[in-house]
């Protein structure tokens, strides 16, 4: 997309072949002229008049008696011969007497002597040297004092905007640039001046326009598309572009919201008077408009942000039927990450008009109170239209949730190495916390990216760098709800169960992911402890259960080990007393503790889901103590299958190892009372009966170490019994003779190798 105003063709057309014979016309009488006495006895004197400001000008009152002298010489010229000789050099004195350094004196005679030379050469022939004199007068308003302004003011009105549409085209762009400080202040005397002189320029482009394209509903598209551009490319002049847009851009919104008009789906319905009206300002080119708004969100000054927040409430809301269907979804993503950028200045005047335009021209700032907790009015009270309701919540649904999650992700994928634009998305996310029907919708869309953005980033950047961006998203992580945090945690662990098989990388990307969340992250809030970690760790037993032990392979033994991983740091947060609260029947959903693994997965996914849709938090799916009873069957029924495996002695330890850590810190369980692991011990001890190897060592001490454990757990002799415990002696003997036979060890008992001192300790 080019942004150049000159880009649009001008070979060929009318106005282009006028203003070729206009100069061929005056060169060639400029020509004819440099032959006649009485011309170059004028030239002659302006030309001494010049050679006066090389020589003489020491004080500010000489840069006066120069232009005086100059205005003199220009005075003398022949009645026939309305030209300015020298005029190059004469242009580039009067240019720098206009200087912002000299006394306001200097700058009424300048613009006296520009009056004087329009006045002399006529439209016709400014119409040729505008280029030439513009550059030098442009820049007067940024620095004229109260009593040159009316003169620059008149001097534009007077004669610029008079010359031909072919003439003042090219030059729009700086004329406008050098008006919008007039505009800057509502209260002076110079802005309706300077307003009127804007709407004449406006009204000879669009005559052009208009001969161009035949089309009247069409004119003033290139004015606008002007008027965009010096926004975009100059900051210090947006005030001025504000005061016009507010008063002149056409409101492109619908006042009433709803299903019918929020999501914009059918251009048909677009009433006739509002598509006509932004022809003029979105052809030939929309993302004009999109961008001159989107730079003023990310101007440095709050007024400019706060003005132009305003505009888009009331001339472009997000509802807009333009917006939404003559708009690329690129451009409205680039003004609606723009927009929520305003968030990071902690502004609460930027923030409420932001909510306004997110959540709609009805969002109002007042909230109550239910339960202790804030809402929104709009909760309780949505907008009627043909007979429909649509809530402030649903109306930003609709129309902003997906530009705005759509570009956050992408702040996040292509934010480059700096911590300062790392940690932009989180502020932006953190802040849209502060109103729930915004938050609640992104939260969960960007929470995952985040932290992989950050997981990514600790293995590039410096210790330093990363430490910053992590404290950013530290912040974040804390004001996301619980049930937020180990929903997104579920997701990772509950992966589909081909997806071992087709995409192990991911699988295991996703679990890696989940465990730096637990390990690095605070997880270790007194809701997540009591809650939501128990949910977790029987929803990761569940997941181990589910990879076939019989069929091992190298993909799945991976999945098994990160999922271990995880499990392990999530043992560490289970503590007693959140199985032993106690829970009204209102607050539990009662489902069967007897459930298969498919559907506890079902039932704690359908508890997620129910959490986004309420404030509160629903009914919980299993009562505690249920819930440590299924937590320790999952790793019961676990452990047993890795007995009863073949597949490689290694792969008992963890399962055994898990199911003693389990014991130790959940309530007593009825669970071990079927005796089915006493069984599958001793089953798998009476199988050696091959030559014993340090594969198989390893799984007799684990199965020493683990029934060791459990009889001492609680009170001796709750999980395995002393009768049962002793009937193990006997096979582990047999399983440890050939270890502890001479021919396999030389040394003294003291000095025998760590790895069998659980074996020994048992028989102890």
């Amino acid at each position: 997309m080019s942004l150049d105003p000159n880009a649009f063709p001008r070979s060929n057309s009318p106005a282009s072949s006028e203003s070729s014979l206009t100069r061929s016309r005056l060169q060639g009488k400029e020509g004819s002229l440099k032959k006649d006495k009485n011309y170059r006895r004028y030239a002659s004197s302006v030309e001494r008049a010049l050679s006066l400001f090389d020589n003489a000008l020491q004080e500010w009152a000489d840069y006066i008696s120069f232009l005086g002298r100059l205005l003199k010489a220009l005075q003398t010229h022949p009645p026939d011969q309305p030209v300015v000789p020298h005029k190059v050099l004469v242009s580039k004195r009067l240019a720098q007497c206009l200087n912002p350094s000299l006394p306001s004196g200097v700058h009424q005679k300048a613009l006296e002597v520009y009056t004087y030379i329009f006045g002399l050469i006529k439209l016709e022939g400014l119409s040729h040297d505008l280029p030439l004199y513009l550059p030098g007068l442009a820049p007067t308003l940024t620095f004229a004092s109260l009593t040159v302004r009316p003169l620059f003011l008149s001097l534009v009105e007077g004669y610029i905007v008079d010359l031909e549409p072919w003439a003042i085209r090219p030059a729009l762009k700086a004329i406008i640039l050098a008006l919008l400080p007039g505009l800057e202040e509502e209260t002076s005397e110079d802005f309706e001046p300077t307003l009127r002189t804007i709407n004449k320029l406006r009204d000879a482009a669009a005559q052009l326009e208009t001969q161009r394209t035949s089309e009247t509903a069409a004119s003033g598209q290139y004015f606008w598309q002007c008027l965009f551009l010096a926004s975009i490319t100059n900051p210090s002049r947006r005030l001025g572009v504000l005061a016009y847009l507010n008063r002149y851009l056409p409101k492109l919104g619908i006042a009433d919201r709803g299903p019918s008009t929020a999501g914009g789906s059918d251009p048909q319905n677009i009433p006739p008077e509002i598509l006509a009206a932004a022809d003029s300002v979105i052809l030939p080119e929309p993302g004009l408009l999109i961008r001159c708004v989107a730079s003023g969100l990310s101007d440095d000054q709050v007024l400019v942000q706060r003005n132009f927040l305003d505009l888009l409430v009331t001339h472009l809301p997000l509802s807009s039927p333009i917006l939404q269907n003559k708009i690329a979804a690129g451009d409205i993503q680039t003004l609606v990450i723009a927009a929520v950028g305003v968030v990071t200045r902690r502004d609460m005047s930027l923030n409420r008009r932001l909510w306004a335009w997110f959540l709609g021209p009805d969002s109002q700032n007042d909230v109550s109170s239910v339960d202790g907790r804030k809402l929104s009015s709009e909760t309780a009270r949505s907008a009627s239209v043909d007979g429909k309701e649509l809530t402030q919540s649903q109306y930003f649904s609709r129309v902003g949730l997906q530009p705005l999650v759509t570009g956050l992700l992408d702040m996040i994928k292509q934010a480059p190495n700096i911590p300062s634009e790392r940690t932009k998305p989180f502020r932006i996310a953190l802040s849209l916390m502060d109103r729930w029907e915004i938050g609640g919708y992104i939260v969960p869309a960007v929470f995952l990216p985040t932290v992989r953005s950050v997981q990514a980033f600790e293995s590039t950047a410096p210790e330093n760098h990363f430490e910053e961006v992590f404290r950013s998203a530290s912040a974040f992580f804390d004001g996301v709800e619980s049930g937020v945090i180990f929903s997104e945690l579920l997701r990772l662990v509950d992966y589909r169960s081909s997806g071992v098989d087709v995409d192990s990388d991911q699988v295991l990307r996703d679990l890696d992911l989940a465990l730096f969340i637990i390990e690095n992250f605070n997880v270790r809030e007194e809701d997540m402890v009591q809650i939501h970690v128990p949910l977790l760790a029987l929803s990761v037993l569940v997941k181990m259960r589910e990879i076939p032990s019989k069929e091992s392979t190298p993909n799945k033994q991976a999945v098994t080990a990160a999922l271990n991983k995880v499990l392990k740091s999530l043992t560490g947060l289970l503590t007693e007393r959140a199985f032993l609260r106690k829970t009204g029947p209102e607050k539990t959903a009662g489902n069967d503790t007897k459930g298969r693994g498919t559907d506890i997965l079902r039932t704690v996914h359908s508890f997620y889901e129910q959490s986004k849709n309420s404030l509160e938090l629903p009914p919980l799916p299993y009562a505690p103590k249920n819930l440590g009873e299924m937590i320790i069957r999952e790793a019961h029924e676990l452990a047993i299958a890795a007995l009863e495996s073949r597949n490689g002695d290694l792969s008992v330890h963890e399962p055994l190892d898990i199911l003693v850590t389990l014991l130790k810190k959940l309530p007593r369980s009825r669970v071990l009372r079927d005796r089915k692991l006493y069984e599958a011990l001793s089953q798998r001890l009476g199988s050696g009966k091959d030559k014993p190897t340090t594969a198989s060592f390893s799984v007799i001490s684990t199965i020493a170490s683990t029934v060791t454990s459990l009889f001492f757990i609680h009170t001796p002799g709750f999980y395995i019994s002393y009768e049962d415990a002793c009937d193990l002696i006997t096979p582990l003997v047999n399983q440890l003779w050939w270890y502890l036979s001479p021919p396999q060890s030389k040394v003294s008992r003291g000095s025998r190798p760590l790895l069998m001192a659980p074996a020994l300790n048992f028989l102890d």
